[in-house]
Order: C-alpha cells, then sequence, then structure tokens
C-alpha cells in the first residue's frame, strides 16, 4: 500500500518537471534563436496639415496667400490667395515634420485644386529642408512636378536621406485667380528605422 501512495506523488513531481522544461524552452527559445540585429523597420509617420504657414520670398509678410482651417473636415487647410501669384512670386507653404532617427525614403501629400481653369492654380515645387541653426537650411528634397489635380489625389516623391536636423515641408504655389484654392490634407513621411 505504501509503493501505491508514492506513486501519484513522483508522477506528479516528474509532470511538474517536464512542464518547468517545457516552459523555459518557449521562453528561452526565441532568445537562443536569435542570429544578429533585427532588420530595419519601415515606419510611416502622418502628419496633419494645421499649423502650416503662408510664407513669400521675404517671409510671412509677403505671402499673397493665408492658410485657414478647411470646411469640412476642419483638420485640412485651404490655402486662399489675397492676389494672383505666379512662378516668380515664391509663395510657399511651409509645414513643420518632426522625425527622429529614421532615413526618410519618401513624402507624401494629399490635396486637391479648386478651379474652373484646369491647370491655372497648382502646387509647383515640393521641397523638404533640414535645418539645424536658424541661419540655413539644407534641401534634401526638391521636386519640381506641377499638382494640378481637380480631384483629392495623394502623390508621394521618393526621396533617400538622413535628417541632421528639423525636417520642413515646403510646397511652392501658384495661384491663378483670387477664386481659387489649394486644399491640403494628410502629409506622410516613410523612412526606415535602424
Amino acid at each position: 500500500m505504501a509503493n501505491s501512495r508514492r506513486t501519484p506523488l513522483f508522477a506528479g513531481v516528474g509532470v511538474l518537471a517536464v512542464l518547468l522544461v517545457a516552459a523555459s524552452m518557449i521562453v528561452a527559445g526565441p532568445v537562443a534563436q536569435s542570429a544578429g540585429p533585427a532588420p530595419a523597420a519601415v515606419v510611416k509617420t502622418r502628419y496633419s496639415p494645421l499649423g502650416a504657414t503662408a510664407n513669400g520670398p521675404s517671409g510671412p509678410a509677403t505671402a499673397k496667400f493665408t492658410v485657414a482651417p478647411y470646411c469640412c473636415p476642419s483638420t485640412a487647410i485651404t490655402l486662399t490667395p489675397t492676389t494672383v501669384s505666379t512662378e516668380g512670386d515664391f509663395q510657399w507653404l511651409n509645414l513643420g515634420l518632426p522625425s527622429d532617427n529614421t532615413t526618410i525614403t519618401l513624402i507624401e501629400v494629399c490635396y486637391t485644386v479648386t478651379s474652373t481653369v484646369p491647370g491655372r492654380t497648382y502646387i509647383s515645387q515640393t521641397r523638404i529642408t533640414d535645418m539645424t541653426l536658424p541661419n540655413s537650411a539644407l534641401v534634401r528634397l526638391d521636386d519640381p512636378a506641377d499638382r494640378n489635380s481637380t480631384s483629392p489625389v495623394c502623390y508621394t516623391v521618393s526621396t533617400s536621406f538622413t535628417p541632421t536636423g528639423t525636417l520642413t515641408l515646403a510646397l511652392k504655389v501658384v495661384i491663378g485667380s483670387t477664386s481659387d484654392r489649394i486644399n491640403v490634407g494628410m502629409v506622410a513621411l516613410t523612412g526606415v528605422a535602424p
């Protein structure tokens, strides 16, 4: 009888030991199988355009348009001209893009143009600058493609750089009539984190 009482106890201890060994293998398994650093992760950061500023060749005082929340949704913005502007007027919409520890590979801008004459009003340049000291900024991306869609769309521009300072998206705009508008929605940066 004494043997029959000890058998379940020893069997229980044996089962417990097997479970503990299995659990330690599960916990230690992935660590033991690690074969070097993890691959870089692709990161997409989305930004609201709220906070963007209108700038002319000598800063905000020389801007020929204003920036305000768009109606419906009010999280987008609308550029409203105070006068007509041409390529030579150097009118820019600037938006800060916080980004750290990422190699930038792509910029995405969502927008639409409201105009009765197609091609009269458009985004004429997409630029990203990188600034540390306040007296200069390095141009990291400069895309001269005209963006004049009268339907809401998003466009992308490929690039490859690692920022050394703060990033600013600058959209150069040409507005051919004071009744025209440019609306800007989401802006996104895609990059690779180390």
